[in-house]
């Protein structure tokens, strides 16, 4: 996405892989371009638009589209984009209601089982519909609320799908939820270990444990991630985790 993308000149709501359901009022985000969005990106990498400046995010059908493993990291990564009691509104598929379609006595035609399997996993006709995971109530309601929303809402519909309606009611580090992504692509080692240190202990590295660290590094001894499983299971970081201040 371009850091040059005037988000300015847009409403302050999101419709998040909106596809063909181009709304008015919102800032619509697609990463076709054949969709016409208002903004071609990848929903799960907006670091250009800024934090905290969203009133609402409508993301429909867009969950299932993403790696099962990545469901939280993304969720706190929209969680950033928020105002604090922001809105994000979902669908997703009901893989119990789907499961119990699979069951019913008038779905045992063929065509009504492929039908309800393309529910499941997606019509897989182009690149990106294809669908990695699946919910239940208490699933995306756990997601939810480790991602930062409250006062969660979620009710089934009649099309096999979840709707959830949430508010942000906390900010979430993407390290809380095991997303280091932003620690490892800086550039040189010695940045890497120092911001390493503020993001996981909440403090500036000492010379000491800083040299150890970066000689590591150089020398091959360690690579990045040994280096943050190293300080997440640190008893310093321990510690902080077991009086509440790691978050």
């Amino acid at each position: 996405m371009s850091t040059e993308f005037d988000y300015a000149s847009f409403p302050r709501r999101l419709n998040l892989g909106c596809g063909f359901d181009r709304r008015p009022g919102y800032l619509n985000v697609d990463f076709q371009p054949w969709h016409k969005p208002d903004l071609v990106a990848d929903v799960g990498k907006l670091n250009a638009l800024p934090a905290a400046h969203y009133s609402e995010i409508l993301a429909n059908d867009v969950l299932e589209h993403l790696p099962r493993t990545d469901t939280t990291k993304i969720l706190v990564h929209w969680n950033r984009l928020l105002v604090h009691d922001g809105v994000l509104q979902l669908r997703v598929p009901d893989a119990l209601a789907i499961l119990e379609s699979l069951k019913s006595r008038r779905n045992q035609s063929v065509q009504a089982q492929e039908r309800i399997i393309q529910t499941l996993f997606g019509t897989q006709a182009y690149t990106g519909d294809f669908h990695f995971t699946s919910f239940t109530k208490v699933l995306l309601a756990h997601y939810l609320e480790a991602a930062g929303f409250g006062s969660v809402r979620i009710r089934a519909l009649s099309d096999g799908n979840l709707e959830s309606i949430a508010r942000k009611v906390r900010n979430v580090a993407p390290h809380e939820v095991g997303d280091f992504s932003e620690l490892l692509a800086i550039a040189d080692d010695d940045t890497f270990v120092r911001e390493c240190y503020v993001s996981l202990l909440k403090r500036e590295a000492d010379a000491e444990g800083a040299a150890f660290y970066v000689l590591a590094l150089s020398e091959g001894r360690m690579d990045r991630a040994l280096v943050i499983e190293g300080l997440v299971n640190s008893p310093e970081r321990k510690a902080m985790t077991q009086r509440g201040v790691g978050s």
